[in-house]
């Protein structure tokens, strides 16, 4: 994100939740909050290295859920991106059916390069 002209707030946000009895966060990564001109973002960033992509879209996007509510009511000025590997992106996510779980669930990606530590797309694009 630096690299490409945003400023770190925060690297850890957190979330006043009530404790969860059963364990677990609302988010478990970790989500960085930047601003750059005028806009606000908070982004959780995901390596998705589980057991398979299915499970890591399925958990990643129930935490995702709880996490853009309660940072709609924290902080309604910041849009909530998941960023992800380049390699994640083409395998999860750049297909059809990634296209439409991108859109049905209002997710939105930072697609990174890891070893440039550059951004390579937005989606959807600014």
């Amino acid at each position: 994100l630096r690299k490409d002209g945003w400023r770190i707030t925060h690297t850890a946000l957190q979330f006043k939740a009530a404790p969860d009895p059963r364990g677990g966060e609302l988010w478990e990564g970790q989500l960085l909050v930047a601003e750059k001109d005028e806009r606000k973002i908070a982004v959780a960033v995901n390596s998705f290295v589980g057991r398979s992509n299915l499970a890591d879209i399925t958990q990643t996007f129930g935490q995702l859920a709880l996490s853009r509510s309660r940072l709609q009511t924290m902080a309604p000025e910041r849009v909530l991106y998941l960023a992800v590997r380049q390699a994640t992106y083409s395998t999860c996510f750049a297909g059809a059916e990634g296209a439409l779980l991108l859109e049905k669930e209002h997710m939105q990606l930072i697609i990174f390069d890891p070893r440039a530590e550059v951004i390579i797309q937005w989606v959807p694009r600014f």
